[in-house]
């Protein structure tokens, strides 16, 4: 399967603020992506729930999927929605051999493939995340921006809870750590509120989705991140 991701966001990972990399650069970085859409090995999985949103002593709590977590960040994402999908995703483990090779002989191509393959999982997201917003939308729904654990005040440890409903392993072959890491390192999981609504205010939502003021939105660490335009 071939992703195309966006070699904006490569250099941007890179480090590349307003300057163009020179052809030597972009070359490497067009190998390294070739190479990665040799090894990897998209897979996905996801599955809706209604929610269920309640304020409690001014605390936000949400319901859905059997599991119940408490968050103001994800309660603002979530405002007004009455499901919520939850998806993961990952490129398999292709891109963590790629690096862990480079990583032995030449570092800075370890680095170029780390922020390759960051962005060909922000690309698999997308492509996710929009049949998610069709199939919302052939029932009369509009979807909110996506919402990973570890966003804002939702805890990572969230994960566990996700990996548990979504069948990780056995589905998409996503294990985590004991600090709840995803392992391969390529993978995400992410919410993805749905309310009634018109089409129109759909596209509006994707416009700021696949803006990097949408990805971006709902992190508390944006001000302070390199990586944030």
């Amino acid at each position: 399967m071939v992703l195309r991701p966006d070699l904006r966001e490569i250099t941007r990972y890179l480090g590349y603020h307003g300057v163009t990399p020179d052809e030597n650069m972009m070359s490497e970085i067009q190998q390294c992506i070739e190479e990665l859409e040799n090894v990897i090995t998209p897979r996905f999985v996801y599955d809706r729930f209604d929610l269920l949103q309640k304020e409690e002593d001014g605390r936000s709590i949400l319901s859905f999927g059997g599991l119940e977590t408490e968050s103001r960040d994800l309660a603002r994402n979530l405002k007004g929605c009455t499901g919520v999908y939850i998806m993961a995703v990952t490129l398999g483990p292709g891109p963590d051999r790629l690096v862990r090779r480079a990583s032995v002989g030449k570092m800075s191509r370890a680095i170029i493939f780390q922020a390759a393959a960051a962005a060909m999982t922000e690309a698999w997201c997308d492509e996710i995340n929009e049949r998610i917003r069709k199939e919302a939308a052939k029932e009369g729904f509009c979807t909110r921006p996506r919402f990973s654990p570890g966003y804002g005040d939702l805890p990572l440890s969230m994960q566990k809870q996700i990996s548990m409903i979504l069948n990780m392993p056995k589905e998409i072959g996503v294990s985590l750590t004991e600090s709840y890491l995803m392992t391969p390192s390529k993978s995400v999981t992410a919410l993805i509120g749905v309310l009634p609504g018109p089409a129109s205010l759909d596209v509006a939502s994707q416009k700021l989705t696949n803006s990097a003021a949408g990805k971006c939105e709902n992190c508390a660490a944006v001000e302070n991140c390199p990586y944030a335009d």
